[in-house]
């Protein structure tokens, strides 16, 4: 029609390509029919057939769906002269929705460029309003605001002056070195050379062009640096904030996660002064922060655009909004007036929504490698869409009637106000202080926001369910694609930034299908069914994952195996599989090619094609299924727009206190030169020192450990500053120094020998004091804590010691080169016969008390004291976690894994703790004990590596209300006040203080339990707090792991002893955590409480069919039945799975099979005298006991351990239990199989074939025990009383008639 704003033209050849379809769907037809009526029989792979034909079901059924956005796709095309000839510059006004989130994923420099874009478009500025939400209330993007405010004065002129595109100045600028019309040279330098800012008093600015043009500075460049130079140190130069009283909003304090409602104006529209350099009006701009508070849910992006939907209405009140992304600009101005042509359109525009432009990008590769360019979607589906009533809202460059969005119905006699808006002047403040109350988190309550009005709340993509919704309320939609693209952005870069958009993609629409809101159901009689078949194109994106999944893998399988599962090649049936996939294929390749694409980029998007399938489809269908079951909730992930940079760089220095506690208990057991390498290696953590405090705390109140951490308090005044400036890892000097010989960096040769020698002398001195057992009286006399020793003193029995040997805060507490020293704090707890200590959870108690009167910071970690620091940025990774906005507030402590640095190559004693430890990273890619435990609600606190908040050992519930208060601590210190901090601190340290309190209940770590630790993180987590597990490629600490079998059993007896007493008691997980925790947390917290009685069903596995094989008595299946495959494939398969993950996790062959008898070992010793001393401590019989894992080895053990030779040499139930176990197996292999080469009685191989592998095996596994007890002469055999007791035992085990 002659008058219309716009012309709608279809595609061309289009009865072809029905033509190509309905020869697909024959060829799909017949596929089916062959595999329906072709099934093969039972046992020729008849399960991957029928699993074929389903998988080849969905694929038909899905390209059935796909029809409908390709059966007659259109285009649209705008008449703007019409337009300007029917309305001039009576124009409707538009609000331009900007949002943003996070100034460090989404950068403000990036934002600025694409609102300065926006504010330059080719349309009346009085009728142009931008605002700008930041969801992250960071005064660094109202700072960027407010410079690009300035900036727009001399902007927007040349923009229209000179008629550029793009305008974005920071894409602008990149196209060409010099202006593309040479008259505009002068003027183009005038706004890309530097100009002087100066500001008056009254706050106006003053531009000045300076005369030397082309030595300055580029303008935009300059506002640009001065941005990221905010952004980079993470404040505003104080002499800014002048400038603008909006500045002072941020005087309060907040975070992005908990901040106060702010809106400002920074331009005003209808203000006569608000002008640019030309004298014209300029848009107005709005600067709007949502309040947010950690108890109210904030929606995502869809909150904070309904936030400027309410803050606009008082503003501006435009009857079409247009919203985008932060990083799309704008690259066609006349993009308004394209979308009202649409609009103003007299013969269709009273039915139209919105108007949808397609995404594109400016940054892809010329292959677009990752297959993000979108070209198919925008130029064939779409617009295949738009035929059935109008493409989806896709979340950003989307204009739409402000009354579509506030949730009216399509009425043919409703008539819009296109002269709507607010036209007269206002008093700003008051208008900023009425749009930040429709800003606040309390105003939706009970409304219907999110629900009937505004953007959907509950969807990850809230933009299709809005759009579906306003389709089904009558109205339709448009989509536009000019020439020109209208929106340039930036696409994922990264394969893993791909996955998770496309997996956030798939997975809301996934959602919105299987919801209320399925295209199917909600539209059912409101939208045309081709149009529901479109929505659903996109909603079971998801779950083409598991036919795709299954098609690239089973007949694969099958080709390995020789099952076939296509038709042979001579075969009629073969036609329709080759016609299907040739013609699909070719018609992708014309599709892609008529699309833009190139040849490769068509091979790399068909790459793609399968890479998303497998990964982020399958992901989405996982996380759905997973929401759908409770199992998760919604979350939303900004794709960042920058490359990764140090988390610390959010923070500068401002992070919080850390308290680091290193328990100690025997000089011993845990020699102090042990100890105080791990003190100066937490020292010289790459953290700011002044917010570090050290406390080592020493229960067998030992001078020679008080002696040891004096010499290491003076020996740090030169380790840290060496550790720091040449950056050293790892920073515990013993470790550093044995490493290597020499230095990395032979400049640092001479500093590196000097600090070697001091570490050799000092540990020397250590060493001597230790084994004289005395410190020399000269060197008494260099501190006063030597006093609090005399000859009374034991290390049962002794006062109270508190002493600060460095005062963070001191004058005197600097290194060598004026920099402050972290404090260090020696603590002997007050012990007395009388009294119970509780063991080591009753030092960590009184370090949690001592701490909070001399640094009380908010994270105190713990560390064994032999754990030292391996990686110095452990600090900083922790607070990663607790900082996070979207996530830390519920994170109680964060768990680092053991790791030991003395296992022997072939782990001969399996203390490695690989199975248990390792996550996935570039040694280990597989998520084992730990980090399962990870996804159901954080891992065990397991003693040793863990950071904590001080409020939750305390005792604290978790409460969205509640507000960590990051910047606590004790900041003041004089010399006196050490001296009082000293006894005040002594006072909480003595036996009496914990009487009659919930210390070792409610309070701090739970007494009565040998594994603390455990018990300790499971009421955390009960209290409502999540944990973490944290294993960085670089371990964060490595300690010394037990290197004698004595100690390995010791320490797995403990364990496991401790374990299962939790399980027999209150603190059962299945009882104190039903209802606390999830189901499958409990389950993994059973894991380790029920090792204990693993031993009783292992004990009888390796003794009963041993002896039935001696006395002919078949206890398994015979080797020709049936039922002897599930027996072999239990034992095949979990074994070989058992081997794959150790080698996935760095062991070798060896290691497995050393892991394997050590499995045998610790279950029939440790496990078993763990579950007899459980009962025994349950009848009364016994008391609970604490025991060191002694940390030390003579030179003939530490031979043996580094040969990997097991280690007897001494008299042991459990050596007996070994032996005798090692024994019986052999005499009962070598007696049954005489038995059966003799032919004796009945005793056929048939029948004993599993008992003879698993006592073969048991036999070969013993082989180091064999060799202990006959031909081994050292001192680590096993005693020849240990032998002799066992074959007493084995003769009676034939003796009694146990079977």
């Amino acid at each position: 029609m002659e008058g219309r704003l716009f012309a709608t033209e279809k595609f061309g050849g289009r009865a072809l390509y029905r033509l190509h379809a309905a020869t697909v769907l024959a060829g799909i037809c017949l596929v089916l029919y062959y595999r329906a009526t072709d099934v093969p029989a039972a046992g020729s792979g008849r399960a991957a057939w029928l699993g074929m034909l389903a998988a080849e079901l969905w694929f038909g059924l899905y390209w059935v769906l796909t029809q409908s956005v390709r059966w007659c796709p259109i285009r649209r095309r705008t008449f703007k002269d019409r337009l300007a000839a029917r309305y001039g510059e009576q124009l409707p006004s538009v609000d331009i929705f900007v949002c943003t989130a996070d100034p460090h994923s989404e950068p403000p420099s990036l934002v600025m460029a694409t609102v300065l874009s926006l504010m330059a478009y080719n349309y009346p500025p009085e009728k142009l309003n931008v605002y700008l939400s930041d969801d992250g209330g960071s005064i660094l993007t109202f700072y960027a605001l407010w410079e690009a405010s300035a900036f727009a004065k001399l902007w927007l002129p040349f923009c229209r002056t000179h008629n550029i595109e793009p305008r974005s100045p920071a894409a602008y600028f990149a196209q060409s070195d010099e202006p593309s019309d040479r008259h505009a040279f002068e003027e183009w330098l005038c706004v890309k050379v530097y100009m002087r800012v100066s500001q008056t008093l009254s706050d106006e600015t003053v531009v000045t062009i300076t005369t030397d043009l082309l030595f300055g500075q580029d303008m935009y460049e300059a506002m640009t640096e001065r941005i990221d130079s905010a952004v980079r140190s993470g404040k505003v130069p104080e002499e800014i904030k002048l400038n603008h009283k909006g500045f002072s909003e941020w005087n309060t304090g907040g975070t992005s996660r908990d901040h106060q409602p702010t809106v400002q104006i920074l331009i005003d529209g209808k203000d006569s002064d608000a002008v640019d350099y030309d004298g014209n009006v300029l848009p107005t701009l709005v600067y709007m922060a949502r309040e947010k508070r950690p108890q109210y849910h904030h929606n995502f992006k869809a909150g904070a655009m309904n936030a400027l939907i309410r803050v606009s209405s008082v503003i501006s009140d435009s009857p079409i909004i247009m919203n985008v992304d932060c990083d799309m600009y704008s690259n066609n101005s006349d993009s308004i007036r394209d979308a009202l042509c649409f609009f103003l359109d007299e013969e269709m525009g009273h039915k139209i929504a919105f108007v949808q432009y397609p995404q594109n990008y400016n940054n892809m590769t010329k292959n677009n490698i990752y297959g993000n360019s979108l070209n198919v979607i925008n130029k064939v589906e779409m617009a295949g869409l738009d035929t059935w009533g109008g493409p989806m809202y896709i979340g950003s460059g989307c204009f739409h009637r402000r009354e579509a969005l506030c949730g009216r119905s399509f009425t043919k006699d409703y008539k819009e106000d296109w002269n709507r808006g607010i036209k007269t002047q206002q008093l700003i403040g008051q208008t900023e202080d009425k749009a930040k109350s429709l800003a606040t988190c309390i105003y939706e309550h009970n409304t219907q926001w999110g629900n009937e009005i505004g953007l959907k709340y509950g969807c990850p993509v809230e933009d299709v369910i809005t759009g579906l919704a306003m389709h089904c309320r009558g109205w339709e939609s448009v989509y536009n694609n000019p020439p020109r693209a209208a929106f340039l952005g930036v696409g994922p870069t990264t394969m893993a930034q791909t996955i998770l958009q496309h997996k956030r993609w798939s997975e809301g629409n996934f959602l919105i299908f299987l919801s209320k809101y399925c295209a199917f159901f909600f539209g059912h009689g409101k939208t045309r069914f081709p149009h529901q078949m479109g929505y659903s194109t996109y909603g079971l994106w998801a779950p083409n994952a598991l036919p795709t999944l299954y098609y690239v893998v089973i007949p694969s399988l099958g080709l390995l195996k020789s099952t076939p599962l296509f038709p042979e090649i001579m075969s009629p049936w073969i036609t329709p599989f080759i016609y299907v996939s040739v013609v699909k294929n070719i018609y992708s390749l014309y599709e892609a090619l008529t699309s833009g694409d190139t040849l490769k980029g068509w091979w790399n998007g068909q790459r793609m094609w399968m890479v998303r399938r497998i990964t982020s489809y399958l992901y989405g269908t996982i996380d759905n299924i997973r929401k759908l079951l409770g199992l998760s909730k919604m979350g939303f992930v900004i794709s960042p727009k920058v490359s990764d940079e140090d988390e610390s760089k959010r923070f500068g220095e401002r992070l919080p206190c850390v308290d680091v506690f290193v328990c100690t208990a025997d000089p011993q057991s845990e020699p102090p030169s042990l100890v105080i390498a791990t003190v100066l290696s937490v020292m010289a953590y790459n953290y700011p020192a002044e917010r570090l405090s050290v406390y080592l705390s020493d229960d067998g109140g030992s001078i020679l450990t008080f002696y040891a951490l004096w010499e290491a308090s003076v020996f740090a005044e030169h380790w840290l500053p060496f550790c720091k400036r040449y950056n050293i890892e790892p920073r515990s000097p013993a470790a550093y120094f044995s490493e290597s010989d020499k230095p990395h960096d032979q400049n640092s040769l001479k500093e590196w020998s000097f600090i070697k020698g001091l570490y050799e002398e000092i540990t020397k001195r250590i060493d001597s004091a230790v084994m004289s057992g005395k410190i020399p009286e000269e060197i008494k006399a260099n501190h006063k804590g030597f006093s609090e020793w005399n000859s009374e003193i034991t290390s049962k029995n002794h006062q109270p010691i508190v002493q600060i040997l460095i005062d963070g805060k001191g004058i005197d507490a600097h290194n060598k080169e004026g920099n402050v020293l972290p404090k260090l704090v020696y603590i002997a707890r007050e012990k007395r016969p009388q009294y119970h200590h509780n063991f080591k959870a009753g030092a960590m108690n009184t370090l949690i008390r001592v701490s909070s009167v001399i640094s009380n910071s908010p994270i105190i970690l713990n560390v064994d004291c032999d754990m030292y620091s391996n990686n110095s940025d452990s600090i900083r990774d922790a607070l990663c976690f607790f900082l996070d906005e979207e996530m830390g507030h519920k994170i109680g402590f964060v768990q680092y894994p053991q790791n030991y640095n003395n296992v022997t190559k072939n782990d001969i004693y399996d203390n490695s703790l690989r199975a248990i430890n390792q996550v996935s990273n570039s040694k280990c890619n597989f998520n084992t004990e730990l980090s399962d435990l990870d996804s159901v609600g954080g891992p065990h606190y397991i003693g040793s590596g863990c950071f904590h908040r001080r409020e939750i050992l305390c005792g604290r519930r978790f409460t969205k209300e509640y507000k960590e208060d990051w910047d606590r601590g004790i900041k003041r210190k004089t010399q006196l006040y050490i001296d009082q901090t000293e006894e005040k601190a002594k006072s909480l340290a003595t036996c009496t203080y914990e009487h009659k309190t919930q210390w070792g209940n409610e309070i701090g770590l739970k007494y009565d339990c040998p594994v603390e630790d455990i018990i300790t993180g499971l009421a955390i987590q009960c209290r409502g707090w999540e944990s973490v597990f944290m294993s960085p490629p670089r371990a964060a600490f490595i300690g010394v792991g037990p290197t004698t079998l004595a100690q390995t059993i010791l320490q797995h007896k403990r364990w496991s002893e401790g374990n299962f007493s939790i399980f027999l008691s209150k603190y059962c997980p299945f009882f104190f955590g039903h209802g606390n925790i999830s189901l499958l947390h409990q389950m993994g917290y059973s894991i380790a409480g029920l090792w204990a009685p693993n031993s009783l069903p292992t004990l009888y596995y390796v003794i009963v069919p041993s002896l039935g094989l001696l006395k002919g008595i078949p206890l398994f299946p015979e080797i020709m039945s049936q039922w002897i495959a599930p027996f072999m494939y239990v034992s095949i398969v979990k074994s070989m799975y058992s081997l794959y993950e150790a080698l996935l996790c760095g062991e070798t062959l060896k290691g497995w099979w050393n892991g394997q008898r050590m499995w045998i070992v610790k279950r029939m010793t440790s496990y078993l005298f763990g579950v007899i001393d459980t009962i025994r401590i349950l009848l009364g019989l016994s008391k609970m006991g604490f025991s060191v894992t002694s940390k030390v080895s003579d030179k003939d053990e530490s031979k043996r351990y580094e040969q990997e030779m097991m280690e007897f040499g001494s008299f042991s139930p459990e050596y007996v239990i070994i032996a005798t176990i090692a024994l019986l197996n052999l005499v009962c292999l070598v007696g049954g199989l005489s038995r059966i080469m003799a032919g004796g009685g009945d005793m056929l191989l048939n029948g004993f074939f599993l008992q003879i592998l698993l006592c073969g095996v048991l036999v070969i596994i013993n082989i180091p025990t064999y060799e202990a007890m006959f031909l081994r002469k050292d001192r680590g055999r096993i005693p020849f009383s240990v032998t002799i007791a066992s074959v007493g035992f084995v003769i009676l085990a034939l003796l009694v008639p146990i079977i």
